[in-house]
Protein backbone atom coordinates (compact mmCIF):
# COMPACT_ATOMS: atom_id res chain seq x y z
CA UNK A 1 0.00 0.00 0.00
CA UNK A 2 2.83 2.39 0.84
CA UNK A 3 4.64 1.71 -2.43
CA UNK A 4 1.43 2.19 -4.40
CA UNK A 5 0.73 5.46 -2.59
CA UNK A 6 4.26 6.80 -3.16
CA UNK A 7 4.00 5.95 -6.88
CA UNK A 8 1.66 8.95 -7.20
CA UNK A 9 4.77 11.16 -7.05
CA UNK A 10 6.03 9.57 -10.28
CA UNK A 11 2.62 9.24 -11.94
CA UNK A 12 1.84 12.96 -11.79
CA UNK A 13 5.18 13.61 -13.53
CA UNK A 14 4.33 11.16 -16.37
CA UNK A 15 6.66 8.48 -14.97
CA UNK A 16 4.85 5.16 -14.79
CA UNK A 17 7.67 2.72 -13.96
CA UNK A 18 8.92 2.80 -10.39
CA UNK A 19 12.04 1.54 -8.64
CA UNK A 20 10.03 -0.23 -5.92
CA UNK A 21 9.69 -4.03 -6.28
CA UNK A 22 6.40 -4.02 -4.33
CA UNK A 23 4.79 -1.78 -6.99
CA UNK A 24 7.08 -1.56 -10.01
CA UNK A 25 4.65 0.11 -12.45
CA UNK A 26 1.31 1.89 -12.47
CA UNK A 27 -1.74 -0.37 -12.59
CA UNK A 28 -3.25 1.41 -15.61
CA UNK A 29 -2.54 0.26 -19.14
CA UNK A 30 -0.74 2.25 -21.86
CA UNK A 31 -1.87 5.88 -22.02
CA UNK A 32 -3.07 7.06 -25.41
CA UNK A 33 -4.81 10.12 -26.83
CA UNK A 34 -6.35 12.39 -24.20
CA UNK A 35 -4.94 10.22 -21.41
CA UNK A 36 -1.41 10.87 -22.68
CA UNK A 37 -1.91 14.56 -23.53
CA UNK A 38 -2.46 15.76 -19.98
CA UNK A 39 -0.74 18.62 -18.23
CA UNK A 40 1.80 16.58 -16.27
CA UNK A 41 3.92 18.23 -13.59
CA UNK A 42 7.49 18.93 -14.67
CA UNK A 43 9.99 16.77 -12.74
CA UNK A 44 11.78 18.89 -10.15
CA UNK A 45 9.36 21.80 -10.48
CA UNK A 46 8.22 23.66 -7.37
CA UNK A 47 4.70 22.19 -7.67
CA UNK A 48 6.07 18.63 -8.01
CA UNK A 49 8.38 19.06 -5.01
CA UNK A 50 5.63 20.53 -2.82
CA UNK A 51 3.22 17.75 -3.75
CA UNK A 52 5.89 15.12 -3.09
CA UNK A 53 6.46 16.61 0.39
CA UNK A 54 2.74 16.24 1.12
CA UNK A 55 2.47 12.69 -0.27
CA UNK A 56 5.57 11.43 1.55
CA UNK A 57 4.85 13.10 4.89
CA UNK A 58 5.84 10.67 7.68
CA UNK A 59 2.52 10.82 9.56
CA UNK A 60 0.55 10.23 6.36
CA UNK A 61 2.76 7.30 5.30
CA UNK A 62 2.28 5.77 8.75
CA UNK A 63 -1.49 5.84 8.19
CA UNK A 64 -1.17 4.45 4.64
CA UNK A 65 0.79 1.45 5.97
CA UNK A 66 -2.20 0.58 8.12
CA UNK A 67 -4.61 0.44 5.17
CA UNK A 68 -5.94 -2.97 4.29
CA UNK A 69 -6.08 -3.87 0.58
CA UNK A 70 -8.80 -6.47 1.22
CA UNK A 71 -10.99 -5.02 3.97
CA UNK A 72 -12.56 -1.58 3.93
CA UNK A 73 -14.92 -0.08 6.49
CA UNK A 74 -17.48 1.33 4.04
CA UNK A 75 -20.29 -1.04 5.02
CA UNK A 76 -19.65 -0.44 8.73
CA UNK A 77 -19.79 3.31 8.15
CA UNK A 78 -23.11 2.89 6.31
CA UNK A 79 -24.48 0.90 9.26
CA UNK A 80 -23.34 3.58 11.71
CA UNK A 81 -25.03 6.24 9.58
CA UNK A 82 -28.26 4.20 9.84
CA UNK A 83 -27.91 4.18 13.63
CA UNK A 84 -27.39 7.96 13.65
CA UNK A 85 -30.40 8.39 11.42
CA UNK A 86 -32.70 6.46 13.77
CA UNK A 87 -30.99 7.47 17.03
CA UNK A 88 -29.35 10.88 16.60
CA UNK A 89 -26.76 11.79 19.24
CA UNK A 90 -28.35 15.15 20.03
CA UNK A 91 -31.44 13.45 21.45
CA UNK A 92 -31.62 11.44 24.67
CA UNK A 93 -33.57 8.18 24.59
CA UNK A 94 -34.69 5.78 27.28
CA UNK A 95 -33.31 2.24 27.26
CA UNK A 96 -36.40 0.87 25.49
CA UNK A 97 -36.42 3.68 22.93
CA UNK A 98 -32.73 3.22 22.17
CA UNK A 99 -33.07 -0.56 21.98
CA UNK A 100 -36.00 -0.22 19.55
CA UNK A 101 -34.17 2.31 17.40
CA UNK A 102 -31.06 0.11 17.20
CA UNK A 103 -33.22 -2.82 16.12
CA UNK A 104 -34.89 -0.65 13.51
CA UNK A 105 -31.48 0.51 12.18
CA UNK A 106 -30.27 -3.10 11.99
CA UNK A 107 -33.42 -4.26 10.21
CA UNK A 108 -33.21 -1.37 7.75
CA UNK A 109 -29.51 -2.05 7.05
CA UNK A 110 -29.94 -5.83 6.69
CA UNK A 111 -32.91 -5.39 4.37
CA UNK A 112 -30.86 -3.22 2.00
CA UNK A 113 -27.37 -4.72 2.40
CA UNK A 114 -25.90 -6.72 -0.50
CA UNK A 115 -28.86 -6.02 -2.77
CA UNK A 116 -28.07 -6.20 -6.45
CA UNK A 117 -28.71 -3.19 -8.62
CA UNK A 118 -32.05 -3.38 -10.44
CA UNK A 119 -31.73 -3.83 -14.20
CA UNK A 120 -33.76 -2.65 -17.17
CA UNK A 121 -35.17 -5.08 -19.72
CA UNK A 122 -32.05 -4.64 -21.87
CA UNK A 123 -29.81 -5.68 -18.95
CA UNK A 124 -28.34 -2.26 -18.15
CA UNK A 125 -28.33 -1.11 -14.54
CA UNK A 126 -31.36 0.89 -13.46
CA UNK A 127 -31.03 3.83 -11.10
CA UNK A 128 -33.47 6.22 -9.49
CA UNK A 129 -32.88 9.19 -7.24
CA UNK A 130 -34.92 9.44 -4.06
CA UNK A 131 -34.77 12.40 -1.75
CA UNK A 132 -35.05 12.42 1.18
CA UNK A 133 -34.39 8.72 1.70
CA UNK A 134 -36.38 8.35 4.92
CA UNK A 135 -39.73 9.40 3.42
CA UNK A 136 -40.24 6.07 1.67
CA UNK A 137 -38.82 2.60 1.99
CA UNK A 138 -38.34 -0.09 4.59
CA UNK A 139 -38.60 2.13 7.66
CA UNK A 140 -41.94 3.48 6.46
CA UNK A 141 -43.27 -0.03 5.82
CA UNK A 142 -42.17 -1.10 9.32
CA UNK A 143 -43.91 1.88 10.88
CA UNK A 144 -47.05 1.13 8.88
CA UNK A 145 -46.98 -2.53 9.96
CA UNK A 146 -46.52 -1.45 13.58
CA UNK A 147 -49.45 0.95 13.33
CA UNK A 148 -51.69 -1.74 11.81
CA UNK A 149 -50.59 -4.21 14.46
CA UNK A 150 -51.36 -1.71 17.23
CA UNK A 151 -54.79 -1.03 15.73
CA UNK A 152 -55.65 -4.76 15.67
CA UNK A 153 -54.14 -5.68 19.02
CA UNK A 154 -53.20 -2.76 21.29
CA UNK A 155 -53.07 -5.03 24.37
CA UNK A 156 -50.42 -7.26 22.78
CA UNK A 157 -48.21 -4.29 21.98
CA UNK A 158 -48.62 -2.87 25.48
CA UNK A 159 -47.54 -6.25 26.86
CA UNK A 160 -44.42 -6.33 24.64
CA UNK A 161 -43.60 -2.77 25.71
CA UNK A 162 -44.02 -3.67 29.39
CA UNK A 163 -41.75 -6.72 28.99
CA UNK A 164 -39.06 -4.58 27.35
CA UNK A 165 -39.36 -1.97 30.10
CA UNK A 166 -39.00 -4.60 32.81
CA UNK A 167 -35.75 -5.82 31.16
CA UNK A 168 -34.29 -2.32 31.12
CA UNK A 169 -31.19 -2.02 33.31
CA UNK A 170 -31.11 0.52 36.13
CA UNK A 171 -29.55 3.89 35.28
CA UNK A 172 -25.76 3.94 35.67
CA UNK A 173 -26.00 6.72 38.26
CA UNK A 174 -27.85 4.36 40.61
CA UNK A 175 -24.89 1.96 40.66
CA UNK A 176 -22.70 4.53 42.44
CA UNK A 177 -22.74 4.60 46.21
CA UNK A 178 -23.47 8.11 47.42
CA UNK A 179 -21.01 9.47 49.95
CA UNK A 180 -22.24 11.91 52.62
CA UNK A 181 -21.30 15.49 51.76
CA UNK A 182 -19.11 16.00 54.85
CA UNK A 183 -17.06 12.91 53.99
CA UNK A 184 -16.69 13.98 50.35
CA UNK A 185 -15.48 17.44 51.41
CA UNK A 186 -12.92 16.02 53.87
CA UNK A 187 -11.58 13.62 51.19
CA UNK A 188 -11.31 16.52 48.73
CA UNK A 189 -9.44 18.71 51.26
CA UNK A 190 -7.09 15.82 52.13
CA UNK A 191 -6.20 15.41 48.43
CA UNK A 192 -5.68 19.15 48.02
CA UNK A 193 -3.39 19.39 51.03
CA UNK A 194 -0.92 16.98 49.41
CA UNK A 195 -0.33 19.43 46.56
CA UNK A 196 0.02 22.59 48.63
CA UNK A 197 3.50 24.05 48.94
CA UNK A 198 4.98 24.47 52.37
Amino acid sequence: MEAKWKSIVNHIQDIHDHDTPAFSSCAHGPLDGDQRNKEWLDPGSLAAVKLENIITKTALLKDVRQLSPQHQTFSLEVYHSHILHFAPKHTGFSYVEMYSRLLLAALHYNHNANRETARKSDGTEKYCVRYPRFRKGYATSLMKALQESYTHSPAALREVSANLSSDAPAPIAKSFEQVPKEEAVSLFLARQSRYKRT
